[in-house]
């Protein structure tokens, strides 16, 4: 389909424009540009070329002149004049003759000389065409209009913020402040505007607001044909709103008719991206697998990262080797749009497989590579933004601190401005679901049920939790075929039927390898060393945690370590029937156990090392090692009953309450 012709640029005289247009002649005509600083003449430009070039909303009068007042040397003496000049008294026009001659005046600055000399100001400079421009929509003006461009000058000096910026409701009938109409003054065409309310809205969780300024951005005219050809657009906007919102059967309604449309109108690229969104929605049916992309001609790369997310739930039942190849496809996808097809560079797109691999490198049990791909992302993109590249690696850097017992510093980073001040109001709830869940993390750890069942989960936001990853005896539906199973054995291990649940172990254990999930897999062999116990196969146990020890002694999951470390303290003892030396060895351990529960305030666990390092003291005749163990177990006994009855904590109120004020704050942007 041929493209129709963009519209035509019209352009209103504004108050602020007359004001910049006062200080560019007093700048190169009024005064000689020696009297001025060389300093305090970069500054006064530089504030020139941010208002003239109109990408951000202009300054009041006030703000301007505090801006041009900011500029070095602005106190010198020869800058003294300029500033008197900028009076609202010397500002301001007495009529409308005296106005029309300040424009006649400003259309020698771009003029050529009749002694031959150039003009003031290249005509095809930045402030060349905004001078020309100024004076050209001046004299389209008529009367009235030249007359309500004097009254609305004079109320904006004074202070008012809106005289001056209403929107003109254009046509050739009662449109009258114009004298002379161009063709890009018939009618009234598209403006951003109602798009950046769309935007707001969308920010701010505001979606009845968000599909009206939808609609008003999309029924504006956009070219002279009787067909707009925009309407696939509208929909795939709003489709992507109802996804963000999780209103997916909203979301394939609206794709469905957009994908009609975009076939209708041979928009191959919009059709492309509705596609792209339609196979993210869930299957229409439970046990059908999402549909994964096909690389072809039009397919965002980013759509193939999102595959990588497909493939990296359990129950797709594919090895992690497969999420790498779709980073792979995905990369490669992402330098052909960029030297083939010419698209530009966008930080959120360059980096976005960076934060994807952190992902699956996590989920491989490779927390060191997760951490680095972590680090590439938050070194070269912005902070402060809406980023979802960074928000992402930033929620799970902190969640895996917390993991790691830094729980108060894992909340610390979160609550740091400049990684809630961007936020869009969906992304708000994941940063406050994550600051809940590491709350959470320490009150289940610490042994604190009361405290979870009278506060937390009365104030747990909106977002994904799964009771079984904190609590024993909890009801959710199965969503694992790997951590439903290790959690069946573990509710069996913790009453003692350990041997019970050995096939449900076996089941997580081949799931985990298969899909190379090595942190499962470890945790799950440490497992089955423990169950081997009870069957008397010592040895076997104690080969089998010595192999995986190098993976998990580094301590990059310290309750990993510090569970293999228990369980290997009892196999060298059980292995080698209790003699001295294996009690040494296993001390060592137990040593090492010991710090990693304390630290993770794990106080159950914490408990039964310190009653065996007491016992295996007592062992070897050592009482004054074996009162001290002791003495350290019932510490750890008193503060399980403590943390038992505790509800309220001080610093979970303030942290929480701070939360809410963030959340409000953001609302209301």
């Amino acid at each position: 389909m041929e493209e129709p012709e963009s519209p035509p640029t019209p352009n209103t005289l504004r108050p602020h424009h007359i004001s910049l247009l006062m200080v560019i002649m007093l700048l190169y005509r009024h005064y000689p540009r020696k009297r001025f600083h060389p300093s305090f003449l970069i500054e006064v430009h530089r504030v020139l070329l941010e208002e003239v070039v109109e990408v951000t909303p202009p300054r009041s009068f006030p703000k301007l002149l505090e801006a041009l007042k900011d500029a070095p040397r602005s106190d010198d003496e020869g800058a003294v004049p300029f500033f008197e000049s900028l009076k609202p008294k010397y500002m301001d026009f007495v009529s409308v003759d005296h106005m029309t001659n300040f424009f006649h005046g400003a259309s020698y600055l771009y003029v050529d000389h009749k002694s031959g000399e150039e003009a003031d100001i290249s005509r095809r400079s930045i402030f060349g065409y905004f001078c020309r421009r100024a004076v050209v929509s001046y004299m389209k003006l008529s009367f009235a209009g030249v007359s309500k461009l004097r009254h609305d000058y004079h109320e904006w000096l004074n202070g008012s913020i809106t005289a001056g910026y209403e929107h003109f409701q254009r046509d050739l009938i009662t449109f009258d402040t114009l004298l002379l109409k161009t063709h890009a003054d018939e009618y009234r065409w598209a403006e951003p505007d109602a798009y950046s309310e769309f935007e707001r809205g969308l920010a701010t969780g505001d979606s009845n607001s968000a599909s009206e300024n939808l609609r008003r951005f999309f029924e504006q005219r956009f070219h002279e044909g009787s067909d707009s050809g925009v309407r696939q657009h509208a929909l795939l906007n709003l489709s992507r709103m109802h996804y963000l919102q999780h209103e997916h059967v909203a979301a394939r309604k609206f794709l469905t008719e957009a994908i009609e449309i975009s076939r209708l109108a041979g928009d191959k690229e919009t059709l492309q991206h509705c596609q792209g969104l339609l196979h993210r929605l869930p299957p229409k049916h439970k046990n059908h697998k999402p549909a994964l992309n096909e690389i072809q001609p039009g397919l965002h790369p980013i759509e193939v990262l999102f595959d990588v997310e497909k493939l990296l739930r359990v129950k797709s039942e594919q090895p992690l080797s497969a999420a790498f190849e779709k980073i792979v496809q995905a990369i490669g996808l992402y330098d052909h749009w960029i030297d083939m097809q010419g698209y530009f560079l966008e930080d959120p797109e360059q980096w976005s497989h960076h934060a994807v691999q952190s992902i699956v490198w996590s989920a491989a049990g490779c927390e060191k590579l997760a951490v680095i791909e972590e680090n590439i992302v938050t070194a070269f993109n912005e902070v402060g933004g809406d980023d979802n590249n960074v928000i992402t690696v930033t929620l799970n850097r902190a969640y895996r601190r917390a993991r790691q017992g830094k729980y108060q510093d894992a909340i610390a980073v979160l609550l740091e401005p400049d990684v809630w001040r961007g936020l869009s109001l969906h992304d708000y709830s994941q940063w406050a679901s994550q600051i809940w869940h590491i709350i959470l993390l320490r009150a289940s750890r610490r042994g604190q049920l009361r405290q979870y069942n009278d506060l937390l989960k009365g104030m747990r936001p909106a977002g994904s939790f799964n009771p079984r990853d904190y609590f024993f005896n909890a009801t959710a539906s199965t969503t694992s075929i790997i951590r439903d199973p290790l959690y069946e054995f573990l509710e069996m291990r913790q009453v003692g039927q350990a041997s019970t649940a050995v096939e449900q172990l076996l089941r997580a254990l081949w799931h985990s390898e298969f899909q190379c999930r090595y942190g499962s897999y470890r945790t799950a062999i440490i497992l089955l060393a423990d169950v081997g116990l009870e069957f008397g196969m010592t040895k076997r146990c104690k080969r089998i945690l010595e192999e995986i020890m190098p993976q998990v002694i580094d301590g990059d999951d310290l309750e990993q370590r510090a569970l293999a470390c228990f369980t290997l303290a009892r196999c060298i003892i059980a292995a080698d029937e209790r003699s001295p030396d294996s009690i040494h060895e296993a001390l060592s351990y137990l040593d090492i156990a010991e710090k990693d529960y304390a630290t993770l305030e794990i106080l159950h666990s914490l408990a039964d090392v310190q009653f065996l390092i007491s016992v295996l003291y007592h062992n070897l005749d050592m009482v004054e090692d074996r009162d001290t163990a002791a003495i350290r177990h019932l510490k750890t006994e008193e503060a399980m009953h403590e943390a038992a009855v505790v509800i309220a904590e001080d610093w979970i109120d303030r942290v929480w309450e701070l939360v809410l004020d963030i959340g409000a704050s953001l609302a209301k942007r």
